[in-house]
């Protein structure tokens, strides 16, 4: 019987293999990881996809780059993503804790790619449960290496911290991470990269760990807090040069008032209905509706309303506007989250949801 040529592969890609050799067996295999076929005949040879795991510390840069982006392909798939996570590392749970190293190195070179690859890995509900242990004891090193922009001496920007973090969110035990002082706040240092101009990607991470937090009725008073002062940030997205009168301009948080002429709403969409969703979350609970009426947050979404051209972001604003136009007894409920809605009207309020984009 011949042998498959994936399996002759292996002794090409072994560590103290040929430079040359696992160059063009690596190159093979970043184009067969270019499909989700590729993938699955790569997944089927566990040797092979140990040997792409152990060359992500090559010292030949360019092998230990391409062993890495090769990952990025196979995490990109869910399927992935639990093979990948069954891999024990000699001393290690499993083997996120490699990647987390790349990352907290500051001379790694290659340290934006791990990054992506953990933040594939926690994407997938199952891997986040199963490597989430693993995380728990290097959250404040990698918050800290995502706050110091200028952490990694070797070019990478370490932006993909931000959807890895916003990830992690999803877990019960880093919520309560984020928003329990450990000597300080952790939360307190991600919410200046809600407004981070030079990253998409990081303010996107940023309002994303907001919004993840903001699903859990029980953090809402700490998150509404004066001290946190959340909305200033969380609105900046939202606002342009417009000007309010002078009542509803005393209404806006102090740092929201007058602002520049130069102005600008957040540029990317997806940014602005994180941000909308996240309001639309705070509002499940009374104090909640109360904090973002007292702080002039129906004058921003009005006047912001005028402005979002996308039908489905439109609504998204709407329904935020509708629940705080509302008084306390019209709402009838002080927990909104806790109120059950019948299947049957879940689908009508849906079709009529579509109704309305497809009208705009």
């Amino acid at each position: 019987m011949a042998k498959d040529p994936l399996d002759e592969l292996i002794d090409f890609l072994k560590p103290d293999s040929r430079v040359d050799l696992k160059h063009i067996s690596l190159d093979h295999l970043l184009g067969l990881s270019g499909t989700e076929d590729g993938i699955n005949i790569i997944l089927s040879k566990e040797k092979i996809l140990q040997c792409i795991i152990d060359l992500t510390n090559d010292k030949v840069e360019e092998i230990s780059k391409n062993a890495l982006l090769l990952l990025i392909n196979v995490t990109a798939n869910s399927k992935g993503v639990l093979e990948l996570i069954k891999y024990k590392p000699e001393g290690k749970k499993n083997v996120v804790g490699i990647f987390i190293g790349y990352v907290l190195d500051p001379q790694t070179k290659n340290a934006d790619v791990a990054c992506m690859i953990l933040s594939n890995i926690t994407r997938v509900e199952e891997a986040l449960k199963i490597s989430i242990d693993t995380f728990l004891p290097h959250l404040n090193d990698l918050l800290n290496v995502f706050v110091n922009i200028d952490y990694n001496k070797n070019g990478a920007n370490l932006n993909y911290l931000a959807p890895l973090i916003s990830n992690l969110s999803c877990n019960i035990r880093v919520r309560r991470w984020l928003t329990e002082e450990n000597p300080h706040l952790p939360l307190i240092k991600l919410l200046p990269f809600c407004n981070y101009s030079p990253s998409s990607i990081r303010r996107g991470g940023a309002i994303g760990t907001l919004r993840n937090i903001a699903f859990d009725t029980s953090h809402h008073v700490f998150l509404l807090s004066r001290d946190l002062d959340l909305l200033t940030y969380l609105l900046t997205p939202l606002m342009g040069n417009e000007e309010y009168a002078d009542e509803e301009m005393d209404a806006l948080p102090i740092a929201l008032q007058y602002l520049p002429k130069e102005k600008e709403r957040d540029p990317d969409i997806d940014i602005r209905k994180m941000v909308l969703e996240t309001l639309n979350k705070l509002c499940a609970t009374k104090q909640g509706r109360e904090t973002l009426r007292n702080n002039g947050v129906y004058y921003i979404l009005r006047e912001y309303h005028k402005w979002e051209k996308d039908a489905k972001t439109r609504l998204a604003c709407e329904n935020v506007v509708d629940i705080l136009i509302q008084k306390e007894e019209e709402v009838g409920a002080d927990d909104l989250s806790k109120v059950e809605v019948p299947a049957d009207m879940t689908e009508k309020f849906q079709n009529m949801d579509d109704e309305y984009v497809n009208s705009v």
